[in-house]
């Protein structure tokens, strides 16, 4: 049987970029699923980055213009890895242009954004989009969800769901778009890595009621990517607190917990 290729376009070639061409790459040890991702194009604005997909054996078209990624016929799915405040505006340019979606979380930057977001979303019902969340893939987290499935926990009473990140307590680290909140979002961690922390109990339908949050500056300033003076940084850790319920069976404590990043300092 001949084997379907999807053409995939990324928009945002960083970390999680190459994450993504790496996968593609690795797609052959997998068993014979009927088909398999190929990268065709890829926008970043930096040349440096762009560069590292040229070490790819089969090339990828680059671009230094999202616009080009959208207009290829070729590309069929497409995955953006950008800074947060951008999300809103490729989503929905994605959808648009009809193609596929896989999104970093969140789905916008704000509540607003988040709206825009979901009205492309329902506009577009033929397309599949998903937010990029690795969570529920991981060997424990299918084990977990095998028991929700099953029932064995039976009734719940309370939930907890924690992702403990290391990163950047070090106060010498330089800032970057996820340390400010006009890149990252005035919630800080909360919205970046809360998916993580919430995609299992979400999935069980185990549906938030109310939501709070305790947020600390634990740094205030940090350098800026150039090594020079102090730049104000987003908020670093919220453990967050939520009453939830799921569909039907009543409400429960439902705690999604330590989303910082924490690392320890460096040794001088």
């Amino acid at each position: 049987m001949p084997e379907r290729v999807v053409g995939l376009g990324l928009i945002g070639g960083g970390l999680m970029g190459r994450e993504l061409a790496s996968a593609a790459a690795r797609w052959i040890h997998l068993e014979d699923l009927g088909t398999r991702p190929r990268l065709v194009h890829v926008c970043d604005l930096d040349p440096p980055t762009l560069a590292w997909y040229e070490r790819l054996a089969d090339l990828p078209r680059l671009t230094t213009d999202y616009r080009a990624v959208l207009g290829d016929p070729d590309v069929e799915a497409v995955y953006i890895a950008v800074p947060h405040h951008l999300h809103a505006d490729l989503y929905t340019a994605a959808l648009d242009a009809g193609k596929h979606l896989l999104g970093e979380k969140p789905f916008g930057i704000d509540l607003a954004a988040n709206a825009a977001i979901m009205d492309a979303v329902a506009a577009q019902p033929d397309l599949l989009v998903r937010c990029s969340s690795e969570m529920p893939f991981f060997p424990g987290g299918q084990t977990v969800w095998r028991w929700i499935a099953a029932g064995r926990f039976g009734r719940p009473i309370e939930v907890r769901s924690a992702f403990l990140h290391s990163s950047d307590l070090d106060p010498e680290k330089p800032s970057n778009w996820k340390r400010r909140a006009a890149t990252n979002g005035a919630y800080g961690c909360l919205g970046d890595l809360g998916m993580h922390a919430l995609h299992l109990p979400l999935r069980a339908r185990w549906v938030p009621h109310d939501v709070r949050a305790l947020l600390s500056d634990i740094v205030s300033e940090r350098p800026d990517a150039r090594g020079g003076g102090a730049d104000p940084r987003s908020i670093h850790r919220g453990p967050a607190r939520a009453r939830g319920e799921e569909r039907g069976a009543g409400r429960a404590p439902l705690r999604a917990h330590e989303l910082g990043r924490i690392r320890p300092l460096r040794a001088r």
